[in-house]
């Protein structure tokens, strides 16, 4: 497997990528990552919006509304969440959790849910990612994977810290940067850009989010250690993924760099 160049090797913990550490880091997720397709179920759930009811006295319907949540799934590795009782109860112990903090009975920074093995999704990814394992079934959570939603990957041989869509993850020594394969053309085209001086690093690849935060334009993700070779296995990407991928094969010329600043 290749790795990523000690060159991004960085003191625990590790400092946020700079931008142009990102750049070449995504470069090298293109050109030297190899294809993984999803092997292992998950168990799902989409957060629902809240709508609340109000009756006269006589029991009559005086307003209704709707309040609208973020459609996420909140995934679960089903290892450590077998079976569809376990996994209801983590929801249900969330939505407690999150009623506590709403009524003031817990501290409005603690966490709603703390343990391994569970994430989240958005809604258009998630359904991507994912089929429902018995589509007869609306209550069943089980998910399986889609044979058509392969990533690009690439293992890090340093713990790294990169931009995310919804903030900043380390990524273990030993991890995976991954990215799905439908996103490669995007991404090569932005990295493309920077490379032709059409744009800078900045602009290519980050983006602000709904509360003005800047956070990564791509949904370029990390895996802890372990995670790759258990969920998924190697497979073969579209030729236009490997030429897109081939494209940055060849470092672009660095410009003089200040001490300390690793090379373009």
């Amino acid at each position: 497997m290749t790795t990523l160049s000690k060159e991004f090797d960085k003191a625990q913990p590790p400092a946020l990528m700079d931008a142009q550490t990102y750049r070449a880091t995504l470069e090298q997720l293109l050109a030297k990552g190899t294809g993984y397709g999803k092997t292992q179920n998950v168990g799902g759930f989409l957060l629902q919006d809240i709508n609340l009811l109000t009756e006269t006295s006589s029991g009559k319907v005086e307003t209704a509304k709707t309040i609208k949540v973020e459609k996420f799934y909140v995934v679960m590795d089903i290892d450590q969440y077998p079976s569809e009782f376990v996994r209801g109860l983590v929801i249900k112990d969330i939505a407690k959790n999150w009623g506590g903090k709403t009524v003031h009975e817990r501290d409005l920074n603690e966490p709603d849910f703390k343990g391994p093995g569970l994430w989240t999704l958005k809604q258009g990814n998630f359904e991507f990612d994912y089929m429902p394992a018995d589509a007869g079934n609306a209550k069943s959570s089980t998910w399986k994977p889609n044979p058509e939603a392969f990533r690009v990957c690439l293992k890090t041989d340093a713990a790294v810290n990169v931009p995310v869509q919804w903030g900043t993850f380390v990524v273990e020594k030993g991890g995976t940067l991954a990215i799905r394969e439908k996103d490669v053309a995007g991404l090569a085209s932005a990295l493309q850009s920077i490379r032709n001086g059409k744009a800078t690093a900045e602009e290519a690849l980050y983006a602000k989010d709904d509360k003005g935060n800047t956070v990564a334009r791509f949904d370029i993700y990390g895996m802890e250690p372990g995670f790759l070779e258990n969920n998924y296995n190697p497979v073969t990407l579209k030729p236009e993924t490997k030429a897109a991928g081939a494209a940055f094969a060849t470092r672009k010329k660095a410009a003089p760099k200040t001490p300390g600043q690793p090379a373009a």
